[in-house]
């Protein structure tokens, strides 16, 4: 079969690839109530073969994805380049502000993402740079590697996604 190109991928979902946090998105001039979901995540790589015959080790993969389940789980997301709120950070607590709106949060109780708003589309944005990071850390050649896609799923009927390719960033 030559010339042919053969796609290989690996996904992982379900199990414990998720997390429940709270949240609200700004839009259209407009902000959420505060309310919380309990997220699904997806990931799937595609790539070349290793000398192992693997695209990337499934134990690695779901580790990985379940260690940034885990910062995420029961806190509130809150997106620190948010143009729209004005955030003021405490030694314990942050204070946001949307025109008339005023919440109070514990530190402990919020993590800190370096998103624009907190919706699905950001946060598997935010999902797939963080795998991009632990897998380069962990040494995993990205150069065989050809796309990596996360998707996050906010409810059974919906889920955003958001999907990048690898070999270029080696």
């Amino acid at each position: 079969m030559v010339g042919e190109q053969i796609m290989r991928k690996v996904k992982v979902e379900g199990g414990n690839l998720k997390f429940s946090a709270a949240h609200f998105i700004t839009f259209g001039g407009k902000c959420e109530r505060l309310h919380g979901h309990n997220y699904g995540v997806l990931v799937e790589i595609e790539g070349d073969l290793n000398a192992d015959s693997i695209v990337l080790d499934f134990t690695l993969l779901k580790r990985f994805t379940r260690e940034i389940c885990q910062k995420l789980n029961h806190r509130f997301l809150l997106p620190m380049r948010n143009p729209h709120l004005e955030l003021i950070e405490r030694s314990d607590e942050w204070e946001l502000h949307f025109q008339g709106r005023r919440y109070i949060f514990p530190r402990s109780d919020v993590v800190e993402l370096p998103i624009d708003n907190s919706s699905a589309e950001r946060l598997a944005e935010y999902i797939c740079g963080e795998l991009c990071s632990l897998l380069e850390q962990e040494g995993v050649s990205l150069a065989r590697l050809h796309t990596l896609m996360v998707g996050v799923e906010e409810a059974p009927t919906q889920m955003a996604y958001y999907k990048i390719a690898l070999n270029t960033m080696a």
